[in-house]
């Protein structure tokens, strides 16, 4: 089982959205898929790269980038959600 917590998440282009958290368990791979709740409706992600953010202070967070999807997805969709990510 491969499961993210989501700490955060932000759009960094027009076309890419990222999921800032930790892995809880397993690994994240591109092309894995997740789902994440908002409003009454279950978003599914497929994971385009996997990236290290480096926050102020020296801490490290996992980022998944995923396509933006139109309505562009909110900042801190999907915070405080742990996600199961499994193969596409």
């Amino acid at each position: 089982m491969n499961r993210f917590k989501i700490q955060d998440s932000f759009a960094i282009e027009p076309d890419m959205f990222v999921f800032a958290g930790e892995m809880l368990q397993g690994r994240a791979r591109a092309g894995m898929k997740f789902t994440v709740p908002e409003a009454r409706h279950a978003w599914e992600f497929v994971v385009r790269s996997v990236e290290c953010i480096r926050k102020a202070g020296g801490d490290e967070m996992v980022g998944l980038t995923v396509t933006n999807g139109r309505p562009s997805y909110l900042r801190g969709m999907g915070a405080g959600w742990t996600a199961e990510l499994y193969e596409a």
